[in-house]
């Protein structure tokens, strides 16, 4: 193979993962894309208490960020077009755990309806959230599930409908109506958590504007689902929840750069009388990545604010995540690494209720990840790869779902890991687009 078709061909398949991000459907009719990555994983879970190192060892094949999907355009005349894409999560390994089932569904990822014009675009179904999208400004780690984004950065990832824990209750109903019966209609969709930042929301509306020597913004929220009724106020009053995201991004030549910025209400609502029912979150992050010919270097920085809600043991946490990764270039592949981490929360109580961010050293956390891609065609690639995450005492990261049972006294769960337990990773994989 010449140097300019590998050139290519490394370019392609490094770049491969970013599906759907940019602006959807270029030419007229419908096409099948995806995304299969699959890797033989050896998993070591560690964790030491009272000086007592216990040990659980899992071997997997595990299937990371794989999506398949039809879109299509048409174009309707004036510079009008109408585009859909309908996606969703595949396993060629056939997983079956519920921690990680949200979204295998045609329309569970990156979903929607669009119009498209000379002004941007407008859509509304499920998608990421802008701030989400900023964050893959800085990040150049693409192998299997060792992207920085949705682990440290962003404190995790969800996907779902806006969180509205009071939508649980009966709407009053005079007896003898014909609901006495069932009368509960508030039934909600499934959710997405209630302190991530990097989100796939449900019933999206985003607007995404032309690109302009290599500038572009990107404005979302979503409509909440049912809203509580009266009967189900509480103490500290009606849960609301709300979602604004946006970013500004730019790429000219060898440098990119991006802004994102989100607000949460009513996420999290105090139940106790005085307490705030929608307390505010606020997430900023600011991206950077730089292509100096042989290889590419980000660093992303980012600051979560959550706010009190005044319930007992919460008043607010600020957390602070931070993200250096590159790439180089070296032979028919490149080698990769990279390196983020959080000190934990401040200016917060311990154990604050709700928030799952923990106070001090107890809650800093690192992820180390190496690797090298062994690109095979545009389209196909091998890697191998190492990756340890490092848990405070009171933290759990975790980049895909936990075993069940991770510690001897069986108190894991099939949704993640005991706080303090650290993370050992190496994986061999194949990653196919088409």
């Amino acid at each position: 193979m010449n140097k300019k078709l590998m050139a290519v061909a490394v370019a392609g398949a490094l770049a491969a993962p970013g599906l759907a991000v940019a602006q959807v459907g270029g030419s007229p009719g419908v096409t099948l894309y995806g995304r299969l990555d699959s890797a033989i994983m050896n998993n070591t879970f560690s964790a030491t208490t009272g000086g007592v190192v216990s040990e659980v060892k899992k071997g997997d094949i595990f299937s990371a960020g794989n999506a398949m999907g039809v879109r299509g355009r048409e174009d309707l005349g004036g510079g009008t077009a109408v585009w859909f894409q309908l996606e969703t999560g595949v396993f060629p390994d056939g997983r079956q755990d519920p921690a990680v089932s949200v979204g295998n569904n045609w329309g569970g990822r990156n979903s929607g309806l669009g119009v498209s014009s000379t002004w941007g675009d407008v859509m509304y179904g499920v998608w990421d959230a802008p701030y989400g999208v900023a964050a893959g400004t800085a990040n150049v780690i693409n192998s299997g599930p060792f992207s920085s984004t949705g682990i440290i950065m962003g404190n995790g990832n969800t996907t779902g409908a806006l969180p509205n824990a009071r939508c649980t209750a009966a709407l009053s109903i005079p007896s003898g109506s014909v609901n006495t019966t069932a009368n509960n209609v508030c039934t909600t969709e499934v959710t997405g958590g209630t302190t991530q930042f990097n989100r796939r929301n449900s019933n999206s509306v985003q607007y995404w504007s032309p690109v302009i020597n290599g500038l572009q913004f990107r404005l979302g929220t979503a409509v909440a689902n049912y809203q509580s009724p009266g009967t189900a106020q509480g103490a500290a009053g009606l849960q609301k929840p709300q979602y604004l995201s946006g970013n500004v991004t730019w790429a000219r030549g060898p440098l990119a750069l991006a802004l994102g910025y989100e607000t949460h209400e009513g996420f999290r609502p105090s139940t106790v009388a005085g307490g705030n029912a929608n307390p505010k979150d606020t997430g900023f992050q600011l991206g950077v990545k730089w292509n100096f010919g042989p290889g590419q270097v980000g660093v992303g920085y980012e600051t979560l604010d959550y706010g009190a809600n005044n319930a007992a043991g919460d008043n607010g946490v600020k957390l602070t995540n931070q993200v250096i990764n590159g790439r180089w270039n070296l032979g028919p592949g490149a080698l990769w690494a990279g390196l983020s981490s959080t000190p934990g929360g401040k200016s917060c109580t311990v154990g604050a209720a709700g928030l799952a961010v923990v106070c001090g050293s107890a809650g800093e956390a690192k992820m180390t990840a190496i690797g090298y891609d062994y690109v095979m065609s545009k389209r196909t690639k091998m890697y191998f790869a190492y990756a340890k995450i490092d848990n405070g005492t009171g933290s759990a990261y975790y980049y895909v779902a936990g075993p069940a049972g991770n510690n001897p006294s069986g108190g894991g769960t099939a949704g993640g890991i005991l706080a303090s337990t650290d993370v050992t990773t190496l994986a061999f994989g194949i990653q196919h687009t088409f």
